[in-house]
């Protein structure tokens, strides 16, 4: 498994069995409180502690949503990288909790030609937790630039 924090590669470069694994990032009181402001949700499981206690859970969820949202900011990817194409079979597992460090373990699964410039290139997320648990699963997709000459220059 490559330990890197991007996938960096143009379409043409990247192989399918590819893995990665993004470096860690603990989810905190303040992520959970601005998703709750930016998002307007402010479900009680995620927002009020006390309720949260009499829930299954007994403590308060880090949204499904926000953990998504992190994803590809953990598991970076490069300049090749045209647009977000879509994302598939989308599962939340197991909760986040306040307080839980997650990191994102990647294996590239599909590439699909598009055309002479681009591709789609389809990766399997797995969010894992300090505990071993994976938190959500999907098949994510981006329209990748095939050859280096062609990504923009900044």
């Amino acid at each position: 498994m490559i330990e890197t924090s991007a996938i960096d590669g143009t379409f043409d470069e990247i192989e399918v069995g590819t893995k990665y694994r993004s470096p860690g990032r603990t989810m905190t009181e303040s992520d959970v409180v601005n998703f709750c402001m930016l998002t307007g949700n402010w479900l009680e499981v995620h927002s009020n502690a006390e309720f949260s206690k009499d829930t299954r859970f007994g403590q308060r969820l880090v949204q499904g949503s926000l953990v998504f949202s992190v994803i590809p900011g953990l598991l970076r990817f490069g300049p090749s990288v045209a647009a977000f194409y879509g994302v598939d079979n989308l599962r939340f597992l197991n909760p986040v909790f306040i307080g839980d460090t997650i990191w994102v373990e990647a294996e590239v699964i599909r590439k699909k030609e598009k055309d002479d410039k681009f591709g789609v290139t389809t990766v399997q997320f797995k969010t894992v937790n300090q505990r071993g648990e994976t938190t959500q699963q999907s098949e994510f997709s981006v329209l990748m630039i095939r050859r280096r000459e062609d990504i923009p220059k900044p």
